[in-house]
């Protein structure tokens, strides 16, 4: 990614967060001055009031229109030099977020006795492998390699794991990238 197109990114998410706030907070003004107006005006108490929800409505298509941005952005270690981006994306790799994503991985693992996708089968190893890493508290996830563990556990469109119609070394190559991104944690002596 350019500079530049990181800048427009960052730029943008600042314009949706203002008309986020922006549109909430009309709405909430125009909802209050609804109720308010029952009281003395109820005439103009029913526009006013759908007035606010109409506003609220913007401030959640802003609030949408961010968050999708920020989590098309996560995928880029280049715009990680937005804060809300590198937020978005450290969340993914914390030990939370790894074990729930072991546990996604571990229940896509083939099990004895059971029909498996020939596809899993191939890559049970790494799979395997994948979930201890995840579990191990001694290592840190890389937050583009965290995001790609999440997408591959939750994009059915993209994902090589859930779309049954990759080959298998596509799923391979994913699980690699993603343990790529586990390193020693640094720990502080006590």
């Amino acid at each position: 990614m350019y500079a530049r197109t990181v800048d427009d990114a960052g730029e943008r998410l600042r314009i949706l967060r203002r008309e986020e706030c922006g549109d909430f907070a009309l709405a909430a003004f125009a909802l209050a001055a609804a109720v308010a107006l029952t009281q003395v005006r109820q005439e103009l108490a029913m526009p006013l009031f759908l007035g606010g929800l109409g506003v609220a409505v913007l401030g959640v298509r802003a609030a949408l229109l961010r968050w999708e941005l920020v989590d098309r952005l996560a995928g880029d270690r280049d715009a990680y030099v937005i804060p809300e981006v590198l937020a978005y994306a450290s969340r993914e790799g914390t030990m939370e977020r790894r074990l729930t994503f072991a546990a996604m991985v571990r229940r896509e693992l083939p099990r004895p006795g059971h029909v498996a996708d020939a596809r899993l089968a191939v890559v049970a190893a790494e799979l395997e492998a994948l979930v201890r890493e995840l579990e191990d508290d001694a290592l840190a996830l890389d937050p583009l390699a965290a995001v790609a563990c999440f997408r591959l556990l939750s994009d059915v469109s993209q994902s090589p794991l859930l779309n049954s119609t990759g080959p298998p070394e596509e799923l391979r190559s994913r699980i690699c990238q993603i343990r790529a991104g586990f390193a020693r944690s640094v720990r502080e002596p006590a």
